[in-house]
């Protein structure tokens, strides 16, 4: 497929506006080109001031060679595509020629969808001699600005000049006798050695783990599909049967405390209130102007 460049940077009224800048703006062509390339600090970067130059430039050839827009824009995105890629990539001066080659003849020869017809053969060649006599000329030149710096410092010392100063030895003060230094090793030793047995306990713990696991996984395997299914219904049918045997107990449960209830209420008589405790408080007496607790009934015998 054709890569069709024109009206990818420049609109028809981007580019009205650079030929003609309003006056009361008080912007020039330059400064709108900067402000739709998103260059502003131009006047700051050199870098950026670079590209637009070189932007300016493409704008004038493509007044000189044609007056469509058309024509102009598709100039204008070739020659920017070919400069961000050359420095992006860093590209020889070959593969940037051959780049822009093809880019142009992409746009001079109809042949949808693979070009367009864009430029005609003469402003195919004059571009062409453009580029060789202006950009090309100074490519690395080009390559120069927009290659990074790279700032290396170097210090040299003479083998003499360095002194080789021994550690500072701790003060005897603090040395250890030969029974602590024993008892350090020893402590030492035994902290080697139960890490040692939690580590060897931990992998045949996980060892014992992965094979039981592993055996599950075989038994699982081993036991035919129609086993499996079987057991399940003899599982579902014994969960019904004790659901069933548990509801028939707590209705005939339920229907023996009815019957019972049916049969104190037919002899018109109450259950026992319950025996009162040997702490309960008795009544006031009603001829005393003190009220005085009575002693607690015996108990019923």
């Amino acid at each position: 497929m054709a890569c069709n460049l024109v009206w990818r940077d420049l609109t028809a009224q981007q580019l009205e506006n650079i030929r003609h800048p309003h006056p009361k703006k008080g912007l020039t062509g330059r400064d709108l080109l900067a402000r739709y390339m998103d260059l502003t600090d131009y006047q700051r970067n050199p870098k950026t001031a670079i590209h637009l130059d070189l932007y300016i430039h493409t704008i004038q050839l493509g007044q000189e060679v044609t007056s469509a827009d058309d024509k102009l824009s598709g100039l204008f995105s070739i020659v920017k595509m070919v400069h961000q890629r050359s420095i992006q990539e860093t590209l020889t001066m070959e593969r940037s020629f051959l780049l822009f080659k093809e880019l142009l003849l992409a746009h001079s020869v109809q042949r949808p969808p693979y070009s367009i017809g864009l430029f005609t053969f003469q402003e195919m060649q004059r571009i062409m001699d453009w580029m060789l006599d202006s950009y090309y000329r100074h490519y690395k030149l080009y390559q120069y600005c927009y290659t990074n710096r790279v700032t290396m410092s170097a210090s040299y010392t003479h083998p003499s000049d360095m002194v080789e100063q021994a550690a500072p030895l701790p003060p005897l003060q603090q040395a250890l006798t030969q029974q602590q230094h024993q008892a350090i090793l020893t402590q030492e030793e035994r902290r080697k050695a139960q890490g040692v047995a939690a580590t060897a306990v931990a992998a045949a713990a996980a060892a014992e783990e992965e094979r039981q696991a592993r055996l599950r996984e075989e038994y699982e395997a081993a036991v035919p599909e129609e086993v499996k299914d079987r057991v399940a219904a003899a599982v579902e049918r014994e969960v019904a049967r004790l659901q069933r045997a548990m509801e028939e107990q707590f209705a005939a449960q339920q229907a023996e405390l009815l019957a019972k209830l049916a049969a104190l209420e037919a002899s018109g008589t109450a259950p026992p209130p319950p025996a009162p405790s040997a702490w309960a408080v008795a009544a006031v007496r009603p001829s005393s102007g003190t009220a005085k607790p009575t002693q607690p009934p015996p108990p019923p015998s």
